[in-house]
């Protein structure tokens, strides 16, 4: 791209592929940013589902779109990191292939059950798993590698039990089940629950992350109910192809921390149960930083924990 047409960068609409299904929490949220950003841009920023595999097609359609700043991508800890233990081949490198541009948000997930359900505790939960034949009690989630499949994993490990995993095709979905009673237990997204929470249909058990949610401040911790040292938690960020013109990525990167740094959307974001950035938003170095980091970590401990790529 010539220098003249990256200074007059965007003069047509940006296209944002996200790899899960609408209606999810990170779903929601980039849509929010996606309309700030073509206010703020001039142009039409316009979100694009591409779903399956966990996010693995969608993620790779932004890995092979041209490097011209008019594709970029959702990601998530889910598609870049987690994955890379459920996957033999997820189409796409972690590091190689994008060029990271902000992490933009973060969130932890709450545990949930039908309202209808006998469980009203985390405890009473695990006793019912143990008291049942092995894998009896399932839980649902929307797609393996997600951070609701990963929460789901990490609670059998951390009690020593034994959880079905029943994958569907998005967290709306996957709670349906629950609500029907098709599926017993789930570990979903804050933002994604909210709704079906105020509305009575899902009761909630604990938050997966060390620190209570802002958004759910009378829920206890996994840990408060006894699973020692749990922590679940996914960030949520925007990239582009690797080879986008940094003068791209770096307006990119302005205009997010200008978008997040709004007292209202930035209200109106951690009530539905994001957590931002306290400050600045993290740019390209920072980011790069985080997946290197969380490949180092996570995948070693989900194989430890039984992960075997499908």
């Amino acid at each position: 791209m010539a220098r003249g047409q990256t200074e007059s960068y965007p003069s047509r609409p940006i296209t944002i592929i996200a790899p899960l299904a609408a209606g999810s929490a990170a779903d929601s949220l980039m849509r929010d940013l996606a309309q700030q950003l073509s206010s703020v841009l001039g142009q039409p920023a316009v979100v694009v589902n591409r779903v399956g595999a966990g996010g693995n097609i969608g993620t790779t359609a932004i890995a092979r779109s041209a490097p011209d700043g008019y594709t970029l991508g959702q990601v998530s800890q889910g598609n870049m990191v987690i994955n890379t233990a459920f996957y033999r081949d997820i189409g796409y490198d972690p590091i190689r292939d994008f060029a990271p541009i902000a992490v933009v948000a973060a969130m932890s997930n709450v545990m949930v059950v039908s309202r209808h359900s006998p469980y009203r505790s985390v405890r009473e939960v695990i006793e019912a798993i143990r008291a049942k034949p092995p894998g009896t009690v399932t839980y649902s989630s929307s797609g393996v590698g997600t951070s609701m499949h990963i929460a789901g994993a990490m609670f059998a490990r951390t009690t020593d039990t034994e959880l079905t995993h029943i994958p569907y095709t998005g967290a709306p979905a996957a709670m349906t089940a629950i609500i029907s009673g098709d599926v017993d237990t789930g570990f979903f997204n804050i933002p994604a629950a909210k709704g079906l929470l105020a509305a009575g249909d899902l009761r909630p058990l604990a938050v997966t992350a060390m620190r209570r949610s802002a958004s759910l401040p009378d829920l206890p911790t996994l840990e408060e109910a006894g699973l020692q040292n749990y922590d679940v938690s996914t960030w949520l960020g925007l990239v582009a192809p690797a080879g986008t013109p940094p003068l791209i990525i770096e307006r990119i990167h302005k205009t997010l921390d200008q978008i997040l740094s709004q007292p209202a959307l930035r209200e109106k974001l951690t009530t539905q149960g994001f957590d931002l950035p306290p400050g600045s938003v993290p740019g390209p170095a920072e980011f790069l930083q985080l997946i290197q980091d969380d490949l180092a970590k996570w995948p070693a401990i989900l194989r430890q924990a039984g992960a075997k790529p499908e």
